[in-house]
């Protein structure tokens, strides 16, 4: 399991400072096959600048692989992505 990448990225409105939500398309590799799911994704702040990840799959997707190791996946490529500023602010 994979994640090749994640494109089509947009802000979702949020009043909360420290809290960002996006929605985006996850390219994934699954054994040997190559999936594109919808996710939407927050990104939470924590008082001492630690980040907590929650990452959702659209139901409409079919995953043919257990859901945890997905989203663990999906939680440290987002935080690479944030940490090289690849994320949109705004």
């Amino acid at each position: 399991m994979k994640v090749l990448e994640v494109n089509q990225v947009k802000t979702d409105d949020n009043f909360i400072y420290y809290r960002r939500n996006y929605t985006g398309v996850a390219k994934l590799e699954l054994l040997s096959n190559t999936l594109d799911a919808k996710i939407s994704f927050t990104i939470e702040t924590g008082p001492f600048g630690d980040k907590v990840i929650y990452v959702d799959i659209s139901p409409e997707t079919k995953l043919d692989y257990p859901l945890i190791p997905v989203k663990s996946a999906l939680k440290t490529f987002i935080l690479t992505m944030d940490d090289e500023g690849k994320l949109p602010l705004e």
